[in-house]
């Protein structure tokens, strides 16, 4: 009966601790999920270059600037779609990258599931332009060797690194 009751506390406890270690996964993926986003939009445009610090001083000036205003229209861009739309968007997107197609060819796809109205596209040409100016300006504080190491980056993260 002894071993019994304690055969019985072994796998009780195997079982807390498996499901420990299935909730300890799902954390740790989350965390490295929310690793790969940026919380700052301009951040999110020179991913992977190495900055001087006077570089550092006029990314600083863009992000005050340009920072609050990207968000803002990425916030306003996310609030016209709809819970069909953002599934839409979503799933296209995990196709896409599943299938390995380049970040053009993932946009054509997700815009096409998502349907937009003339609305949705007046606000996603709002934030297009926007970004592009943004990024216009980023660029143009870089060198050639950090524009060229930027590409390269840009590369690697949407189609793996080079073999």
């Amino acid at each position: 009966m002894r071993l019994g009751s304690m055969l019985l506390a072994l796998l009780v406890s195997l079982t807390v601790v498996g499901n420990l270690s299935a909730g300890e996964k799902k954390q740790r993926l989350e965390r490295q999920h929310a690793a790969h986003r940026v919380a700052d939009p301009v951040d999110a445009i020179l991913r992977g270059v190495t900055l001087t610090d006077e570089q550092n001083a006029k990314i600083n000036a863009l992000k005050a600037e340009y920072g609050p205003k990207l968000l803002e229209a990425q916030q306003k861009m996310n609030g016209v779609l709809t819970a069909e739309q953002k599934k839409a968007r979503n799933e296209a997107a995990k196709a896409a990258r599943a299938a390995g197609k380049t970040p053009q060819e993932t946009r054509k796809d997700i815009e096409a599931a998502v349907n937009l109205t003339d609305e949705q596209k007046e606000t996603r040409k709002e934030f297009d332009s926007l970004r592009k100016e943004v990024q216009k300006k980023a660029m143009a504080i870089l060198t050639p060797e950090q524009q060229e190491q930027l590409k390269a980056a840009r590369r690697e993260h949407h189609h793996g690194p080079k073999a």
